[in-house]
């Protein structure tokens, strides 16, 4: 049996009829006419590696079904884990992953909805299942309402990027008011969110490799393309990401009065728009919360412009950019908590707390962006089940996205050199430098 059949098997006999009695198939649903349910034709896209980068197993499917007398038809995204040895899925920490993003429709979507009137744009949420070595979420297709992921991979327009900071802005906006008019339920939300992706200090030897070598070509772009920052700037910045998971699980860890609800991994490819007729970006949605965390707004912003913005966008319009962010969140705020933008989120504080998250976005930028520039041609499954070699790994990391990798990291640098200038905030502020050090 194909892996297709498999799959339209389980759908068929397992998880519909699990999804018609939770009552999220049809909205008349009884269990006196459970009965009447019949399956039809169900058909299988999977979405491949080139269409976007994922560690899980993904595929779209339209389920045609008959209950009580009526044909129905629904359209769906099933997002499973890959099947992988113990070692390799708990090293993804696939089990915190999603946890969080079931977490997030079952338990916090709802209580956002109140406070956004219904008005806070989501996939609908059909079922999910955390088992321990294998997980399971299925969502709404929500190209069916219009949306769809953009068709560059990375380097967003000014048009595309405003509205994405916009829905931001707003996003953040909500979870600041949630935190201000029921901290005790905040709390309470938000106490069941996993660390997906600081939490063991057992780093895989090829993933260790990539991210020691993505410093060292960083630290070759700057001298190649901006050879006027000061090589102890870059020593600097290079220092405080050489471990990778004690300078992160600094940085994102929550601290008053900034720490809110943020999504943990803002860029492209968790991001759909909704275009006129004339192809332009009118809306936006995001989705994929498995990294949903508690911490500094400034996490998303500043991981959004450095990952799916390039320079020549983000560096001229930077200002503009900045100012729609805090429009919208203010407005957000002010409409939903009833009360003053308070001085702790002024867009002085803001651009602060920006410049103090720049070593991770650009950290992010220095191992991750050339992946998107220049994917590799091979599934999650092929990609987890090769075994690569030391220099075959140093060899793509160096190379892998060419010229066009190597400036943008290099003119990162140099922004957050001159930001962190402009500001007066070091790019080590808030972080216990001898901790990562005895480290």
């Amino acid at each position: 049996m194909s892996q297709i059949e498999e799959e339209t098997q389980w759908l068929r006999t397992t998880i519909l009829p699990k999804i018609l009695k939770s009552g999220r198939l049809v909205d008349n649903y009884s269990d006196a006419k459970a009965e009447s349910f019949q399956v039809g034709d169900i058909k299988i896209d999977v979405i491949g590696h080139a269409e976007a980068f994922m560690l899980t197993f993904c595929y779209r499917t339209t389920i045609d079904f008959e209950y009580d007398g009526e044909k129905f038809q629904r359209k769906m995204v099933v997002k499973k884990t890959p099947p992988l040895p113990p070692p390799i899925y708990e090293s993804v920490q696939f089990g915190a992953l999603f946890s969080n993003e079931i977490n997030f429709y079952t338990q916090i979507l709802p209580e956002m909805q109140k406070l956004a009137d219904g008005n806070f744009a989501a996939p609908k949420y059909y079922y999910s299942e955390l088992n321990q070595y294998s997980a399971v979420v299925i969502l709404e297709n929500f190209a069916e309402q219009g949306w769809r992921v953009t068709k560059d991979r990375v380097g967003l327009s000014l048009e595309h990027a405003l509205i994405a900071v916009n829905y931001l802005g707003k996003f953040h906006g909500f979870a600041y008011a949630l935190k201000h008019k029921n901290p005790e339920r905040f709390a309470q939300l938000t106490s069941g969110l996993k660390e997906s992706r600081y939490a063991s200090d057992e780093i895989h030897p090829d993933w260790k490799l990539t991210v020691e070598t993505g410093i060292k070509r960083a630290a070759k772009a700057v001298a190649t393309y901006q050879p006027q920052i000061d090589e102890e700037f870059v020593k600097k910045f290079n220092t405080l990401i050489s471990d990778g998971t004690q300078y992160g699980r600094q940085r994102v860890a929550p601290r008053e009065p900034l720490a809110t609800l943020c999504h943990g991994d803002y860029v492209r490819n968790n991001v759909a728009y909704k275009y006129n007729g004339g192809e332009e970006p009118q809306e936006m949605i995001m989705f994929d919360y498995q990294t949903l965390r508690v911490s500094s707004p400034m996490i998303d912003l500043s991981v959004f412009l450095a990952i799916s913005v390039y320079a020549d966008v983000r560096y001229p319009n930077f200002d503009a950019i900045f100012d729609e962010y805090c429009s919208a969140l203010y407005d957000s705020y002010k409409n939903h908590a009833k009360v003053e933008v308070p001085e702790s989120m002024s867009k002085a504080e803001l651009l602060k707390e920006y410049v103090r998250f720049l070593p991770y976005s650009v950290s992010i930028t220095a191992f991750f962006l050339m992946t998107l520039v220049e994917p590799m041609d091979i599934s999650p499954q092929e990609m987890f089940a090769t075994q690569f070699t030391p220099e075959e790994i140093v060899e793509r990391v160096m190379t892998q996205g060419g010229e066009l990798v190597d400036r943008e990291v290099a003119h990162q640098i140099k922004e957050m050199l001159e930001l962190s200038q402009k500001c007066g905030v070091t790019i080590d502020d808030g972080i216990d430098v001898a901790k990562l050090a005895k480290a």
